[in-house]
């Protein structure tokens, strides 16, 4: 696309902010954009041969790593060799009972692939797609990466040395590379974490400190389906942290660590992922991590607490299990953010409400984070931290509290979707537990999947651009300690594929001041007609329901 359309396209004003007249089709007209990003990956260059040939390879690699164990001689043969098949045996159980089982799935999407081979390939590299996950090959435990700039038309064109973005293969063209680094953290319960740090072009050596963020993907996600957003933080300076929760994805763990024990915790209905974010945030600033289980082999007393049972655990004490941060001097740990999506989301909304407590789940400190963006996934939280929430206008429209209840009900906590997401950003400002700004925001005819890079997942094909680009701008307003006042601004100011059903709405001063809206809504969508059909009738056939104080 020329560069004066992209221009175009990210300052226009979107719709929702010039109210039209009632239009009773759209509901249904609107359904068609869910596609438009199915259908961008379909003809991008390229992309259906990589999805082929690296899902062949990636599922492979994924498929045969918990085996790896059983064919190294020492795991028969060493002095440690009864640890050895322990833990052998438990990564053959965990890859099993995970979500989702052996690590099967799509590719990692091309476009935000490091390249592992050091081939020098960056473009749909399915060599690349194999060692995504892989922690035990030696050569693919770092990489390099190149600054992607999402386009609003779907396409990504990365960053030079000059600061200017152009096309992957343009001639001449020398562009600006990041280092990732692949580790494990051990979690509280023993078990190992798989993460990544991704660091700023000649941070290392720099004798500076970055900002940093922390990514908690989904259930079935792995770390690369939300590499967007990281990729996209270190663009804007930050030091970007990724890690797959106990049980999810590819990494260590199986299903039951994800989900229990059930009703043990506060207002926390995921509790794998809640505890490991607290973990990984401790990690990243030499915070100790405390053991709340026997990981010395008493697996029944473990059960009795209410903890999955494990052939084998590993000490989270810093020194031989779990490595000291070995990054702690460039990252500025005064300004760490989180973002999460989907189970990932709820993990890291509930740190907001632990952090207001003082004390981490498990009764130990916790370390203060600045900022928080929460991607289709919510629990009840406090506004000690400022919060964006991102949803889509066909986010998963289950029943969930406070779409049901407008209040945290103790049971169903979690919510997805706007309506839900709507009576939780209302009900926090209104409960008055803190002072930090919020905001709303809803992508126009979005699923659950704008929010994830999966290649082909049914989304509009403008969220990858809009999510990232208000995420990294609540970072640079809220997350870092030179404040990026233009971030700030922006924060005010509409984009094209905003929701025109509900108000895009935000509160600099929190729950004390005026919800300002962003947009103002002049259409109805289907979840309305569930949820809240009086509000369907008016979007339909009259003036559009918004409740917050339009800008002047």
């Amino acid at each position: 696309m020329a560069t004066a359309t992209l221009v175009s396209l990210a300052t226009a004003t979107p719709a929702a902010a010039q109210p039209q007249p009632p239009d009773p089709t759209y509901p249904f007209t609107e359904l068609a954009q869910i596609l438009s990003g199915t259908n961008h990956d379909l003809q991008a260059p390229g992309m259906i041969d990589y999805f082929v040939r690296a899902g062949i390879l990636e599922n492979l690699a994924n498929a045969g790593m918990p085996w790896r164990g059983l064919f190294d001689p020492a795991t028969w043969t060493g002095t440690d060799a009864q640890q050895r098949q322990l833990t052998a045996a438990q990564q053959i159980f965990d890859a099993l009972v995970r979500t989702p089982p052996m690590g099967l799935g799509l590719p990692a999407h091309p476009d935000y692939l490091p390249n592992w081979s050091h081939d020098g390939n960056f473009w749909r590299n399915a060599g690349d797609a194999a060692l995504d996950d892989d922690y035990d090959t030696p050569s693919a435990q770092d990489a390099s990466f190149r600054y992607p700039c999402i386009q609003p038309d779907g396409d990504v064109l990365y960053e030079t040395e000059d600061g200017v973005c152009v096309a992957h293969d343009t001639p001449g063209a020398v562009f600006k590379l990041g280092t990732v680094h692949k580790l494990k953290i051990i979690n509280n319960r023993g078990i190992p974490v798989h993460a990544k740090v991704f660091l700023p072009e000649g941070a290392e050596g720099s004798g500076q400190r970055y900002p940093v963020t922390v990514m908690a993907p989904g259930a079935t996600e792995k770390q690369s389906d939300v590499g967007m957003y990281t990729l996209t933080a270190v663009r804007r300076g930050f030091i970007g942290v990724t890690f797959e929760e106990s049980g999810n994805g590819v990494g260590e763990g199986s299903l039951p660590d994800m989900w229990f024990p059930q009703g043990k915790f506060e207002l926390c209905r995921t509790p794998g992922g809640c505890r490991d974010v607290q973990d990984v945030t401790r990690w990243l600033t030499r915070t100790p991590i405390v053991p709340i289980v026997d990981v010395h082999g008493n697996e029944l007393g473990n059960l009795a607490a209410g903890e999955v049972p494990k052939f084998h655990r590993f000490d989270p004490a810093y020194g031989a299990d779990n490595v000291e941060n070995p990054w702690y001097d460039l990252m500025d740990t005064d300004h760490i953010n989180l973002w999460g999506q989907s189970y990932g989301s709820v993990a890291i909304s509930n740190y907001g409400y632990w952090q207001g407590k003082g004390i981490g789940i498990d009764g130990q400190p916790l370390p203060k984070v600045s900022s928080i963006v929460a991607l289709s996934g919510f629990s009840y939280t406090t506004t000690d931290i400022p919060i964006q929430y991102q949803t889509a206008d066909f986010d998963i429209p289950v029943p969930a509290a406070f779409a049901l209840t407008n209040t945290p009900n103790g049971l169903v906590d979690d919510t997805d979707g706007p309506v839900g997401t709507k009576d939780l950003y209302d009900y926090l400002r209104g409960e008055h537990k803190g002072d930090s700004p919020l905001m709303f925001l809803t992508y126009e005819g979005g699923s659950h999947g704008d929010s994830i890079n999966w290649p082909g997942v049914p989304r509009n094909v403008i969220s990858p651009w809009l999510s990232t680009s208000y995420a990294v701008d609540w970072f640079g307003c809220y997350g870092r300690a030179d404040v990026d006042e233009s971030a700030c601004a922006a924060l005010r100011q509409p984009r094209p594929g905003l929701s025109r059903a509900f108000a895009t709405e935000y509160s600099p001063q929190g729950p004390a001041g005026p919800s300002l809206c962003v947009t103002i809504p002049d259409r109805a969508t289907l979840i309305q007609a569930v949820y809240r059909p009086a509000d369907f009738t008016q979007n339909n056939w009259g003036t559009a329901k918004y409740d917050c104080v339009p800008q002047n």
